[in-house]
């Protein structure tokens, strides 16, 4: 309520000093953000409708003082409202005070005809005041989503509000004796940080490690409108960012109600703003926050465990913790003296196990899997083998050649889905109307859609060639280069490359189970299955569909149980 908060406070203590009540502090009802005109502050969770069933319930006889600084604070629906209000309270021995008026309604009192008629007038007015105040604000939005539409349409960015995305300056081109009008245009060093924090999204960074690295490095917080911001980069204010649509230039208004939440008003309004992120970044950006679903929050700030939230324990489907036993370069003693360790030792570990997790229902530990896993030796053997099937599926980060087709194809599929919705509107209105002049309307649509259909076609196969021109050595040299970095002595370096390294295994490991004989099982998008021992070597890869013939012709062999019962295939 900004400063109508404190006023309307004064104004009641002053009334309860002059008439020498006693004020206590509890027995302040402040209802934020429950509008009066909706009728939300007297429903249900409101201070108010609290006060109102307790004095109907007769527990304030001995003498209570309701003090309202205007009539309108009780409702602004109207007298048919107000009146039975005040008389329900009187009725119940509470007295009920108006500070703007110095009017008092007193309990067990009759309310007097002036009282009567000062109060409907009051109350009418309030009530008049505010629908009269919500149309107006609803013609001034109404008025801005047509400007808006109008000048997108015309390729320009206008906006009649200087309340714009914080990535975005505006310029006053209107006199001032004139409504206001604003020319937008991107403030490039906004965008910069802007394009950081999307390509940092999609590299797997989540919104803790963003946050991070811009204020380890000192990025200044983004002020607008001279509002400051004394917190820094924070998780929310990233969140907001890279889930806001703004950012491909869509203006979304929304319906904000006096009480409740924020609704969208369906209608969006494409290329208002200027464009700072392309729709394929866009995308790529919500399928790594996808992607980084089940990570801890260590993950986020450390990128040491590249399996974070996809190694699970084989027994009790508990997250694999890892823990640093011996870290690189700490000084290790020896009888020779003290040296510096070569590298790093560290195991996963059953975090239901090793904290001895239990389980209520079974009345036992949740797990027994106390076997350690040798995570350095596992992870280079797990990244050897998943890797190399990423390349053959030809999933590594996308070629320069074929982003901006794949930038101009989303575009225009985006232009054609909003021209889709104006035929089917303009459809809707034919048939009422019959009008010729949209008839012409609809047929120059329908129209430039084939035209945009057919490009976007053409767009497709051009991608689709280009695709086919990355060889698979260019691939594999991606990899490789991508798996040195993951060891770099470069910590941002390091950090980038196991980012990158985890995104690809979250979309193509499908199952990572360890168990308590040290081997851990691998499912590569539910096609390979491949089993490690404790030091890494593979002792099993096969395709999960192919039949598995043993050493002696077993059907589905399976090393860990050779002396199993099993069938033999037959030999010619």
């Amino acid at each position: 309520m900004g400063s109508s908060k404190s006023r309307q406070l004064k104004l009641c203590r002053e009334m309860i000093s002059d008439q020498k009540w006693e004020l206590s502090a509890d027995r302040i009802l402040i209802d934020e953000g429950l509008s009066a005109f909706s009728g939300a502050n007297r429903a249900p969770g409101g201070l108010l409708y609290e006060f109102e069933k307790q004095a109907a319930a007769g527990l304030f006889k001995n003498g209570h003082v309701l003090v309202v600084e205007h009539i309108d604070r009780i409702s602004r629906q109207g007298h048919d409202e107000v009146l039975p209000f005040v008389k329900k309270m009187t009725d119940a021995g509470v007295t009920v005070a108006v500070a703007s008026g110095k009017r008092i309604y007193k309990a067990y009192e009759r309310v007097t005809l002036g009282a009567v008629i000062e109060a409907v007038v009051a109350a009418e007015l309030a009530r008049e005041e505010s629908d009269n105040k919500s149309k107006r604000l609803k013609a001034a939005q109404n008025e801005r989503i047509i400007a808006a539409q109008k000048s997108a349409a015309e390729g320009q960015h206008i906006s009649k509000t200087r309340t714009v995305p914080a990535w975005i300056n505006v310029e006053r081109i209107s006199r001032l004796s004139e409504p206001p009008l604003y020319r937008m245009t991107l403030n490039e060093d906004r965008v910069a940080v802007l394009r950081e924090i999307f390509q940092l999204t999609i590299d797997g960074y989540g919104t803790p490690a963003i946050a991070k690295k811009l204020n380890e490095r000192g990025e200044p917080v983004w002020n607008h409108l001279e509002r400051k911001s004394n917190n820094g980069w924070t998780v929310g204010y990233l969140t907001k960012i890279v889930l806001n649509r703004a950012v491909m230039g869509e203006y979304h208004p929304m319906n904000r109600p006096r009480s409740g939440k924020e609704t969208s008003k369906n209608i969006a309004v494409l290329n208002h703003f200027p464009q700072a992120i392309d729709p394929v970044m866009f995308a790529k950006a919500h399928v790594g926050r996808q992607a980084r679903k089940g990570t801890s929050g260590a993950w986020q700030i450390t990128h040491n465990n590249v399996f974070s939230g996809i190694a699970k324990c084989g027994h009790c489907g508990g997250r694999m913790k890892q823990e640093v036993t011996v870290r690189k370069g700490t000084l290790r003693s020896h009888k020779s003296g003290r040296y510096p360790a070569r590298q790093t030792f560290s195991y996963l570990k059953c975090h239901n196990a090793l904290n001895k997790v239990w389980d209520e229902s079974a009345g036992k530990l949740r797990c027994a899997n106390r076997n350690w896993i040798r995570y350095e030796a596992v992870e280079k053997s797990v990244l050897d083998v998943a890797m190399k099937f990423v390349v053959a599926r030809q999933d590594v980060a996308s070629d320069s050649r074929t982003d901006a087709l794949r930038i101009e194809i989303a575009d225009r599929q985006r232009f054609i889905g909003a021209k889709q919705k104006q035929v089917e509107n303009l459809v809707d209105s034919y048939s009422r109307t019959g009008s010729p002049a949209i008839e012409r309307m609809l047929l120059q649509l329908e129209s430039e859609l084939i035209g945009d259909q057919a490009a976007v076609r053409e767009l497709e196969m051009g991608l689709a060639g280009q695709s086919e021109d990355v060889s698979l050595e260019e691939l594999e040299a991606r990899l490789e280069g991508l798996l040195a970095s993951i060891d770099s002595e470069n910590e941002e370096e390091r950090s980038a490359a196991r980012v990158r390294v985890k995104q690809n295994l979250s979309r193509i490991i499908t199952r990572m189970d360890c168990f308590d004989d040290k081997l851990t099982v691998v499912e590569l998008d539910r096609a390979v299955r491949v089993i490690f021992d404790n030091d890494g070597n593979e002792v099993f890869n096969a395709y999960i569909n192919e039949t598995i013939h043993g050493p002696n012709g077993e059907i589905d062999w399976h090393p860990d149980f050779p002396d199993a019962e099993y069938e033999y295939a037959e030999v010619d």
